[in-house]
């Protein structure tokens, strides 16, 4: 073989950026992120170029340039070479929620083994949702974890935020998922102002890139505004709960005037990072999220047919006696586990009565299936086995 001939199938072998679909306020988005001080390549729809704009340039611990352009209805779509789902972006029939999904090794704490599949399942995940091959994928935040460096078997030393450890926690175990299909992304508290939230802002923030340092951070992009998107006539809506505290009656109002604006029409989907009812270990969470939604109010409640959040590092699924709006946690997608209770039934979270109660102390992802009126969840293992499953309606979510 040539060197000519060596070189040409080196070029060919080399990964393709990452890129991806993700819904936002405006519409759908396409991006990539360009390393080696590339510059933005076309967005190609329907075989015709188009230019993409800068959402974020190069800067110290941030050597990428992410390019975006807003995505319309096409036939097809590609950027360097990866196609793009831009058919997958009318009406879905099979949803996938995973959150919490980056690898814990945090300054002073024990760290966990990224390199075991069994304790970090996040690639084993990634690849099976890519098989199972579906029409949207909600992330209810939390993908940033790797806090520290220089780990021994029991603690470890603090780091800077940087590129390298983005793309080792989400975009380098998410590259066979990325491109599958369209994206809606919640930030969680991992990605607050003061840790991962310059991230956040550069690659996952659907909104124009802000950013300065931490301070300006708290001040401008502490919390960003909800929104709703259309996943082909179905709502959701995305409210960041990133800086929320447990308990605070100041962000509770805050909280509240968010469900407010948000104007959902009924059946709708809330998607955040903090749930509103959970058990955490023995305890109910999170008071800050309750007292908002009993703040807000009917008027803005009731539309709301599901609310999808992560936080508690399990599964749990909640519904309530009042024969309203329940609470899906799924928080089991990669990072270390916390123990489940061992049953919620009958507890009083937040002035509601739980009258349906799973836990599950164990990784893994749910897939959604419309069905019929309501949807059809399966709780599956990392590898894609189902292992639960579960009827879904306004009323309630009952599972086997």
């Amino acid at each position: 073989m040539t060197l000519f001939a060596i070189l040409v199938l080196a070029a060919t072998m080399q990964t393709p950026p990452p890129a991806w679909v993700q819904h936002g306020p405006d519409g759908a988005i396409a991006r990539v992120i360009i390393e080696d001080g590339g510059k933005c390549p076309p967005l190609v729809l329907d075989g015709r170029e188009h230019e993409m704009r800068v959402h974020s340039s190069p800067a110290e611990n941030y050597e990428v340039t992410v390019c975006e352009a807003p995505l319309p209805a096409v036939r097809s779509a590609s950027i360097s070479g990866t196609e793009l789902p831009a058919e997958k972006l009318r009406r879905p029939e099979r949803i996938v929620l995973i959150g919490d999904t980056g690898c814990r090794r945090k300054a002073g704490g024990k760290p966990q083994d990224c390199k075991d599949p069994k304790q970090w399942p996040f690639a084993t995940m990634a690849a099976s949702i890519a098989e199972w091959n579906p029409d949207a994928i909600i992330h209810v935040g939390d993908y940033y974890y790797r806090e520290a460096t220089s780990c021994t078997a029991t603690t470890c030393t603090g780091t800077t935020y940087n590129w390298q450890r983005w793309k080792a926690d989400f975009f380098t175990p998410a590259a066979p998922l990325l491109a599958k299909a369209p994206w809606v992304f919640v930030r969680g508290n991992h990605e607050e102002c003061g840790r991962a939230a310059e991230g956040w802002v550069r690659f996952l923030d659907p909104h124009n890139y802000v950013w300065e340092n931490d301070q300006t951070c708290t001040s401008n992009i502490d919390l960003t505004p909800p929104y709703r998107v259309s996943l082909g006539g179905m709502e959701v809506a995305v409210l960041d709960s990133s800086a929320a505290k447990d308990s605070s009656k100041k962000q509770s109002a805050f909280f509240a005037g968010q469900l407010g604006v948000l104007d959902v029409k009924p059946g709708a989907w809330l998607v955040l990072h903090h749930p509103f009812w959970a058990m955490d270990y023995t305890d109910p969470a999170t008071e800050t999220m309750w007292d908002a939604w009993q703040q807000a109010g009917s008027t803005a409640t009731d539309p709301l047919a599901l609310v999808i959040s992560g936080h508690i590092h399990l599964l749990e699924t909640l519904s309530f006696t009042d024969g309203k709006t329940p609470q899906v946690v799924a928080g089991n997608g990669g990072t270390s586990l916390d123990g489940a209770p061992t049953n919620g039934q009958g507890m009083n979270i937040g002035g509601r009565t739980v009258a349906n109660f799973m836990a599950q102390e164990s990784f893994g992802y749910i897939t959604a299936t419309r069905s019929g009126e309501g949807w059809t969840f399966e709780v599956r293992n990392p590898d894609g086995t189902p292992r639960t499953k579960c009827a879904v309606t306004v009323q309630s979510v009952v599972c086997n």
